[in-house]
């Protein structure tokens, strides 16, 4: 079996497995938050489940990322996605069973999580060892309209399927995407696994991935600004936007369902703009760029007097998501040694994923005192003012 092969081979698995499994992801997101707001009618109890949903990046994240660095990074993946399946199970189990206690969930989304957090450095750190440096943005490309597609698709299909089943069954469509995700990348051929022998524990190994990313301080601001930034929108993606659709719009989940979409087609058309891009611009120019259109977009719905106009603006705001995502990643997997991808990607999933947490929680309550119109409004500014900062700093604007 040729390398070429080898490698198409598994692209093509891991993109479909990531498909699959994001498209579950979606799915899931859209289910869990609008149960939650039926259950409790309530923006800030909606605030403090997604941020228990993400709470567990925010608690041990990091050591996810030193787990990633000293195991297979293919095995831990697929414990993770096995993990997730048979969490989510138990939410329709709950309501069948009469069980709607909204702690219950809230304890389940936070398990959920943490096999998430597991996931995600291990899949980061994986990718720079199955391809050339010289194809890794392009890669890193393909790999996000797997979440793009997913992230359209997820949505539009929960959407059409609220019109047939109850809420309860959109959980086990996102338990069957991780099974099929696993089916899936147990086919993925991986370079021989070496087990790393060390005398540190995981205190110090995670110390000196932290001092590694600080003695590499255009990616040091980068993470640092990536925090800040999703401060401001995390929350807002995560929480305001139901609250959005359903106080705002006055819309349902089916409405809910189709602006996360239409958000998720603009995010594809992003993803081909990307590869585009970086013919011309570095990456850190693309990166600082997304966050300045991720912002300002946002800002724009300040003006939504309706479903459809929403849909319109949320599909704008989608386009400067991958600039972010993509060149990132590109960053940290070209600019870094492989041996510490996972715990700099625990650090990058920390920044996304944790601040969500925070994020989130926050949104629930300040919605109870302001609109939400006017939270995107304020929020938009301040996260496109992030990427102007990083357009403004020579050595982020040079990141290759």
């Amino acid at each position: 079996m040729s390398i070429q092969f080898t490698q198409k081979r598994n692209l093509i698995l891991l993109w479909i497995a990531q498909s699959i499994s994001q498209a579950g992801d979606a799915i899931y997101q859209l289910a869990l938050l609008w149960l939650v707001l039926d259950l409790t009618q309530s923006t800030v109890m909606t605030g403090l489940i997604a941020m228990s949903a993400y709470l567990p990046a925010l608690l041990f994240g990091l050591y996810a990322g030193v787990f990633s660095d000293k195991m297979n990074r293919l095995n831990l993946m697929i414990f993770a996605n096995g993990g997730q399946a048979l969490t989510v199970l138990l939410i329709p189990l709950l309501l069948w069973y009469g069980h709607e206690n909204i702690w219950l969930i809230c304890g389940v989304a936070f398990i959920r999580s943490c096999f998430n957090t597991i996931f995600q450095p291990a899949l980061q750190s994986f990718i720079p060892m199955l391809f050339p440096p010289n194809r890794i943005v392009k890669i890193n490309a393909i790999l996000a309209t797997s979440g793009q597609i997913a992230w359209m698709m997820g949505p539009f299909f929960a959407g059409v399927m609220l019109t047939l089943v109850t809420l309860p069954t959109l959980f086990l469509l996102d338990a069957g995407s991780f099974i099929l995700s696993i089916a899936l990348l147990i086919f993925i051929v991986q370079p021989p696994y070496q087990k790393k022998q060390t005398n540190q524990n995981h205190w110090d190994e995670l110390k000196q991935g932290l001092a590694y990313l600080y003695s590499q301080k255009p990616i040091y601001w980068l993470i640092i600004i990536t925090f800040i930034n999703n401060l401001f929108i995390m929350g807002p993606a995560i929480v305001g936007i139901p609250i959005l659709v359903k106080y705002g719009l006055n819309g349902s989940a089916s409405d809910f369902a189709f602006i996360e979409g239409s958000m998720a087609a603009g995010a594809l058309i992003g993803s081909f703009i990307v590869t585009k891009l970086t013919k011309k611009f570095s990456n850190g120019i693309i990166w600082a760029t997304g966050l300045f259109l991720d912002g300002i977009t946002y800002s724009f719905l300040y003006w939504a007097d309706s479903v459809e106009m929403a849909m319109i603006m949320i599909f704008f705001h989608g386009i400067g998501i991958p600039f972010i995502m993509v060149s990132r990643t590109s960053i940290v997997q070209l600019h870094t040694p492989n041996k510490y991808h996972g715990r700099l990607f625990s650090v990058v999933h920390l920044g996304v994923v944790g601040t969500t947490a925070i994020s989130s929680g926050l949104v629930g309550i300040i919605t109870s005192f302001i609109s939400v119109k006017l939270l995107f409004h304020g929020i938009g500014i301040g996260a496109a003012i992030c990427g102007l900062v990083g357009l403004a700093v020579p050595s982020l604007r040079k990141l290759k």
